[in-house]
């Protein structure tokens, strides 16, 4: 078996400027003032996100000089941390917005709430608002897409010899190209994520998140599973919590139909309070009843 592994330099290659990591956060700021920004999915107000984004940036001087190393949970977002300080102390003193790439954004943003002690749902919120603008943004009008048409056939003809292809770009260009199957692994613009797909494992328990959702297929690249995170911790979190929710609650729906006193048990979390043990209790019974549901991976993480 030949495989091959590709990322984002495969599309500088073919379009030096545009997909750099200072042109998508520069595109990003400049999305917000645009009359056609899609603000009824991202933010109800653009300017709001553009000047949180700088407000953010000024942070990062003071992240680099140590007055946030107290703010970190976890040891995820202290190798992050580490590892932002190393990307960018040698550039502190000419360090402009566009520098940081978008995903340490991410990160400047959770240290901050840390220490302004803005906590979930609002500190998910505003990072959700942030990765649906960077995807906007990467996305470029469809033109993101198009790349492939610049490929010369050599480099056609090099990619078809392999076996597996796999990416960690959410665009289409490398089957557009070859026709092949290609192998997503941070997921891509033209799957949706669960709880976007009405038919879904997610959405068939009792509080759907597709309810309270006005999906707009005009824009159905912002509702897809692209994955976009500042550590590969929390990267391989997301990649592997859909087979890991797959493998516990097809045992559970096992024992649930061959155990009464764990049917009984089972039954009683639907009533709980607490909305994560009720939709485990559902999720069984459903799951019971139907072994063929599943909860959607698309990430190729085997």
């Amino acid at each position: 078996m030949n495989n091959l592994l590709v990322g984002n330099g495969i599309n500088i290659q073919f379009n030096k400027t545009d997909y750099t990591s200072q042109q998508i956060v520069l595109r990003i700021l400049k999305n917000c003032d645009r009359d056609d920004f899609p603000s009824h999915i991202i933010v109800n107000f653009p300017y709001l996100l553009k000047n949180y984004i700088g407000q953010l940036y000024l942070e990062s001087r003071k992240i680099i000089l140590g007055d946030y190393d107290n703010y970190t949970f976890g040891s995820a977002e202290k190798n992050s941390l580490v590892s932002f300080k190393k990307q960018y102390t040698d550039k502190i003193n000419m360090l402009r917005i566009t520098d940081i790439g978008f995903e340490d954004y991410y990160l400047i943003h959770d240290l901050v709430c840390h220490k302004m002690k803005v906590y979930n749902p609002e500190q998910f919120y505003i990072r959700e608002s942030m990765k649906v603008a960077y995807l906007y943004s990467i996305y470029n009008d469809r033109k993101i897409n198009q790349l492939y048409k610049n490929y010369p056939r050599l480099f056609i003809e090099f990619l078809i010899k392999f076996d597996n292809i796999f990416t960690t770009n959410y665009d289409s260009n490398i089957e557009l190209a070859t026709g092949k199957e290609i192998f997503h692994i941070h997921g891509q613009f033209d799957k949706k994520s669960d709880v976007y797909i009405t038919s879904s494992f997610r959405n068939q328990l009792p509080d759907a998140p597709i309810k309270e959702i006005d999906v707009d297929e005009n824009y159905f690249y912002l509702y897809s599973n692209a994955m976009t995170t500042h550590c590969g911790a929390y990267k391989e979190f997301q990649l592997k919590q859909h087979s890991q929710a797959n493998s516990c609650v097809e045992k559970m729906a096992l024992a649930y139909n061959t155990d009464s006193k764990i049917k009984q048990e089972v039954d009683a979390w639907t009533h709980n309070t607490n909305t994560l043990t009720a939709n485990l209790g559902y999720a069984i019974q459903l799951k019971a009843s139907n072994s063929s549901l599943t909860f959607t991976d698309n990430y190729h993480f085997d």
